[in-house]
């Protein structure tokens, strides 16, 4: 027979109700009947005492919710066919089209790439005239030209436009050649490690024929900036071959993060999950294990990728040449990768506020080229558009400028007597 349970006296509850028979007690797996009474008189406790939510922190409903079993290989599809695919048979056809719009030596040294390998001589040429401000990016160290510059320099937190020396924007001094500083120290440091991209040893590894790159960077100590994220992809597959985040080899002083979207918290979680690489060398050496002098860079102001990673390479297509050139041969003007995107593809990238996404960008490069080279007609139908643009645009800020002008002609300036002491 069951022993009753011990009396205890409470002081909130009936005497009565504190004793039970040791049966009585529920156990793990038990089931409870709760009557409808309970729950209503449940509900109402849970209701009086549960804190306010707000309307705009409320939960959404369950019922909305799909079950992540079912969504994820319908979001997975989505992500396979979000980019072009380049069937087998038209590789060679593609590589045949790609290869007559590289750029030739002299196109990629006006637009700052190098093309050898550093030299003493360079590096002591490249400098940059303390008159005029102009960096000395060619490679020869003998300069002909004259220097045209400013005596009086400008204002910038006045928001000041015209020269105080002469009141013009043209230039109202000159020499007959430049002035240039000695060079920076951590510039020839980082100069002298320029190489040529290497040709594989036999029998390694097959290099691939055409790839997209990408880099995104951030300042570190001394002023200069280190590569913190790459990503390469095959142009004729779509295969991502390359896709690692950098450890900076110097301390990072400004991660740039609504451009790079890299953050010091997201680089130390990828260094715990083993998705990194120690300094811009072993990034290098990551790409050089799939291409090789043959191979065909393809990318978006591809001079600076190339620079963070000290490397020579001649097969470049660079889509701001391309696409700047085919509006006109003398035409300044560069059309950002985004606005590329856009208008030829109809497609929008770089919407994230966090910051650029370095795959999305190599894919949209990707992308932008290989449109470029199947559409030809397509391609010079936006040219022609952008021609019409470009001299809409330069005619209204002409005009505006004209404007500003005659405002100032009609308001001169107040001479050094008439501004009231202070």
């Amino acid at each position: 027979m069951d022993q009753p349970v011990q009396h205890v006296e409470l002081a909130f509850r009936p005497k009565e109700s504190s004793t039970a028979p040791v049966s009585s007690i529920r156990k793990p797996g038990d089931q409870v009947v709760v009557t409808t009474e309970a729950k209503v008189h449940h509900a109402n406790q849970r209701k009086s005492h549960a804190p306010r939510r707000s309307r705009k922190y409320a939960m959404p409903a369950t019922e909305s919710l799909k079950s992540p079993a079912k969504e994820g290989p319908e979001q997975k599809d989505i992500v396979i066919h979000e980019w072009s695919d380049v069937p087998g048979p038209l590789h060679e056809a593609v590589i045949a089209s790609l290869k007559e719009v590289c750029h030739d030596l002299d196109t990629l040294a006006r637009s700052g790439y190098k093309v050898r390998e550093m030299t003493q001589e360079d590096l002591e040429g490249y400098a940059k005239c303390m008159n005029c401000g102009g960096r000395k990016r060619v490679l020869d160290t003998k300069s002909k030209t004259a220097c045209f510059y400013h005596p009086m320099k400008l204002n910038r937190q006045t928001k000041q436009y015209k020269y105080p020396c002469c009141g013009k924007k043209e230039a109202c001094a000159s020499l007959p050649a430049h002035v240039y500083a000695p060079v920076q120290d951590f510039l020839l440091e980082n100069w002298q490690r320029y190489r040529l991209t290497p040709s594989p040893e036999p029998g390694l590894y097959q290099p691939r024929r055409v790839v997209a790159l990408d880099c995104e960077m951030v300042e570190v100590e001394g002023g200069s900036a280190e590569v913190a994220q790459i990503c390469a992809v095959d142009i004729l597959t779509g295969e991502v071959i390359v896709d690692k985040y950098v450890v900076p080899s110097k301390t990072v002083t400004d991660w740039r993060t609504p451009w790079s979207g890299i953050s010091q918290k997201l680089l130390e979680d990828m260094k715990a999950a083993g998705k990194t690489v120690n300094g811009w060398e072993e990034a290098r050496k990551a790409l050089w294990a799939h291409i090789d002098p043959d191979t065909i860079l393809a990318g978006q102001s591809l001079q600076h990728d190339l620079d963070i990673m000290r490397m020579v390479h001649l097969s470049v297509i660079d889509t701001a040449i391309l696409s700047r050139e085919a509006v006109a041969k003398d035409c300044k003007q560069n059309w950002g990768l985004k606005r590329l995107c856009k208008q030829m593809l109809d497609r929008d990238i770089q919407q994230s506020r966090r910051g650029h996404d370095c795959l999305e960008d190599t894919m949209a490069t990707r992308e932008v080229v290989l449109w470029c080279v199947r559409h030809p007609d397509k391609f010079q139908d936006w040219a022609a558009s952008q021609r019409e643009w470009k001299k809409k645009a330069d005619a209204h800020w002409k005009c505006k400028r004209k404007e500003s002008d005659k405002d100032q002609v009609k308001q001169p300036r107040e001479s050094v007597s008439q501004v009231p002491a202070k």
